[in-house]
């Protein structure tokens, strides 16, 4: 660089003694030319340096825009509607998987924003929400789901979710199709149901609300029992919402048809010490069992019979804490003795029943886990 300030100098001077000495224009030519020649020399070069820096800063700027989310890079849109599953009852599991088609480099992430309290999005796309507020039971309007890709183009989603029914304060247990006694599958969920509970007028022990008498089943607080179909639900007194009781029933007293019922009961990370608190009929109907239970931590073994004009069952429990798993076997043969096959015999399935009145029946499946869902609070 230097070099060629030198030159420029040369040359300025030169013009400076053409300017100054018109009469000698002829013999400074000569010099003028050359002195010309060397600084094309020197600055054809460095115009070339300067030509290929500029490519090459003009290379980068591209780089950089492209790695910034020009959208001419990416080719990506969300393929799911979250309008397709809008509704949600209060209490039940919400959920909506995001998914996207098209091509686009690295990792996509997910975010929400204008969500309702407590609900999420994992980092594979799925949202999820328990509605149990009182104050859920609305429209929530304009949650906004936003995708970023890797290189930073933005997809968003927006959209509506309105919680029906009404909130009944209470324990909620989730239930799941199969064995989810280690992990839950979220779709195996088959639905909520809210624990019924006595009150202070009528106050009772999980033994009192059963009320056997008369070879059957009188309850006190739980639902109508129907003669089709095995009937559960989960109770607790109103002053101990920590301890909930499992109960199922059989057959409905004078209304029903003579049955044998094969279940075998698996109990998991309970906080309490479960046991049989009604066996129905007698001890031998279900029992607590010292071996067989396998990777769990308790089992029993229900082996019920009752003819047209009794009902029969049973209570297990109590059940605390928020980790607990029970798993119902109803189909194959038993893992506890490895020789029973287990049955409904003529029942159709198994029916969950609610607090707040709602019911829905097992259908076809022959296993199901009962576990710890959340508390509803309706006071707020």
């Amino acid at each position: 660089m230097k070099k060629v300030l030198d030159i420029i100098l040369i040359f300025l001077f030169s013009l400076t003694l053409i300017s100054c000495s018109p009469d000698d224009t002829e013999e400074i030519h000569e010099p003028i030319q050359k002195a010309g020649d060397t600084i094309g020399d020197v600055v054809d070069p460095v115009a070339d340096v300067v030509d290929d820096t500029v490519d090459v800063v003009n290379d980068g700027l591209e780089e950089v825009t492209s790695g910034g989310g020009d959208s001419s890079t990416e080719d990506i849109s969300i393929s799911s509607s979250a309008s397709d599953n809008a509704t949600v009852a209060f209490g039940q599991s919400y959920q909506y998987q995001v998914t996207t088609s098209g091509t686009y480099s690295g990792t996509i992430t997910y975010s929400l924003s204008n969500q309702p309290d407590g609900m999420t999005i994992s980092s594979s796309g799925l949202v999820e929400w328990t509605p149990t507020k009182a104050s859920d039971i609305k429209t929530h309007s304009n949650i906004k789901i936003t995708i970023t890709t890797a290189s930073g183009y933005v997809l968003t989603q927006t959209y509506d979710l309105t919680v029906s029914g009404t909130c009944t304060s209470g324990n909620v247990m989730s239930i799941w199709a199969g064995d989810q006694r280690s992990s839950t599958d979220i779709s195996n969920l088959l639905g909520n149901v809210t624990a019924y509970t006595d009150n202070s007028s009528s106050v009772k022990t999980a033994s009192q609300n059963y009320n056997f008498s008369g070879s059957s089943v009188n309850l006190t607080h739980g639902p109508t029992p129907t003669a089709t179909t095995g009937n559960v639900f989960f109770y607790n007194q109103y002053d101990n919402t920590t301890h909930l009781y499992l109960f199922y029933m059989f057959g409905v007293k004078d209304n029903s048809s003579a049955d044998n019922i094969t279940i075998d009961i698996f109990a998991d990370n309970n906080a309490s010490t479960d046991a049989v608190v009604v066996a129905d009929d007698s001890s031998g109907e279900i029992g607590k069992q010292s071996s067989g239970c396998g990777s769990s931590d308790t089992c029993y073994k229900g082996r019920h019979s009752y003819n047209s004009a009794n009902s029969d069952g049973g209570v297990v429990g109590p059940f605390s804490g928020t980790n607990y798993r029970i798993f119902i076997d109803l189909g194959g043969t038993s893992t506890i003795d490895n020789s029973t096959t287990l049955t409904l015999g003529n029942l159709d399935s198994f029916k969950y029943y609610s607090k707040d009145g709602t019911s829905f029946a097992l259908g076809a499946v022959d296993n199901f886990t009962v576990g710890y869902n959340t508390t509803l609070d309706c006071s707020n």
